[in-house]
């Protein structure tokens, strides 16, 4: 069957579109094509404040949920006429504005009802919520479309580098062996950091290139209790969000106040200033892909201590256009061969779009969709409640 596949993950810059040919019976799957559709700005800020801690109505909250539908819709019909091919099902994650497991609550924005009305096709969505229901952390659900796609190629590692770092270790082909967390922030620090010069993220890493790495504001950063937490394990924009960038900021600047003043004594007052803010950002970008690149190889680290060596680390995502953070982890995760997914046959961008098109498809035919080892829950479910047009 075919499906449509849709992400939009915590970076929050737009959706991410596939449709693929899935096969349940051999366990085939080929991607048709895909592409992105960028949020405008009005609606990536609105998303960006349902994440945060700035208190919103429930009227705000449903013309978000509306408006994102709206956009959903729109992504399926620009898939469709790209690709020339009309998917039987959509299977769409929605807009993560709340994650709390332990709360046994998570919240993705974008009404199902409009997609599907719309498109006229059956719509899979709220995938995370069976999964929190039956004891788990309703993430990662991503690793078991990983097993579907590469436990041929055990052992390796798939690293997804979006807002969040979620890693998935296949050390054997067999789906019960699979690993799978988030490590910790991936883009969203440093998105967070370059939103005050107005960017969406910072271009190939050229400004955390200009920085330099403060070690004390990163061993503060490594000191957040969630890098201390064992898997199964969870993060999201409320543990790493816009505050988290603040306070790594105020660090960075308390460490080059007391490293002392870096030549600004000859500048107008007002000049200097901006320079310093200027330093002190490119500063606290350097320190943010430190942060990244070391949590994901202290992580890969301990989790394959005790299992097989894993040669190669295929990388997705936005950060894996990221000059700056693809180089940091290349150094820090060595001799570990880090390579872009593409090289596998599945483009970055795509991949976990492709993943929720599988989800999809599995939920449609009533089997389980889920691996309760990475997860945390009791068992396997099914994940997804479905919309009919």
């Amino acid at each position: 069957m075919i499906v449509a596949g849709l992400m939009s993950g915590t970076s929050a810059d737009g959706i991410e579109a596939v449709a693929a040919e899935i096969e349940l019976r051999s366990g085939s799957v080929r991607m048709l094509g895909g592409h992105h559709s960028r949020y405008d700005d009005r609606l990536r800020a609105d998303v960006l404040a349902a994440g945060s801690e700035v208190p919103l109505t429930a009227q705000q909250i449903g013309s978000l949920h509306t408006r994102l539908g709206d956009a959903y819709a729109a992504a399926v019909e620009e898939l469709v006429t790209r690709v020339g091919a009309r998917p039987e099902a959509v299977a769409m994650h929605g807009q993560t504005v709340a994650h709390y497991p332990a709360q046994g609550m998570t919240l993705q924005l974008g009404d199902a009802a409009r997609v599907a009305v719309r498109t006229g096709l059956p719509v899979v969505y709220d995938f995370r919520s069976a999964d929190i229901a039956a004891g788990g952390q309703g993430a990662p659900l991503v690793p078991f479309a990983d097993h579907v796609l590469f436990g041929a190629r055990a052992p390796i590692a798939l690293l997804n580098l979006g807002g969040i770092a979620n890693l998935t270790l296949l050390p054997t082909r067999e789906a019960g062996d699979v690993i799978a967390f988030d490590c910790g922030p991936g883009n969203m620090v440093v998105d967070a950091l370059v939103r005050g010069s107005g960017e969406r993220f910072d271009r190939d890493g050229l400004r955390a290139r200009r920085g330099r790495v403060r070690e004390g504001a990163l061993a503060w950063a490594l000191g957040h209790p969630y890098f201390a937490r064992r898997a199964p394990k969870s993060t999201g924009r409320e543990e790493f969000g816009v505050p988290f960038a603040d306070a790594l900021l105020a660090a960075v600047r308390r460490e080059r106040t007391a490293a002392g003043a870096d030549g600004h004594d000859a500048l107008a007052r007002e000049d200097a200033l901006a320079r310093e803010d200027a330093l002190a950002t490119s500063d606290a970008l350097a320190t943010a892909v430190a942060l990244t690149a070391r949590t994901i190889a202290e992580a890969l680290a301990r989790e394959t201590r005790e299992t097989v060596s894993l040669p190669e680390l295929a990388v997705a995502g936005g950060g894996a256009a990221n000059g700056a953070i693809m180089d940091a982890l290349r150094a820090a995760v060595a001799p570990v061969r880090v390579r872009p997914m593409d090289e596998l046959g599945v483009p970055a961008p795509s991949r976990e779009a492709l993943a929720f098109a599988i989800l999809g498809a599995y939920r449609l035919a009533g089997l389980p969709n889920t691996l309760p080892r990475c997860t945390g829950a009791s068992r396997a479910v099914s994940a997804g409640a479905l919309h009919a047009p």
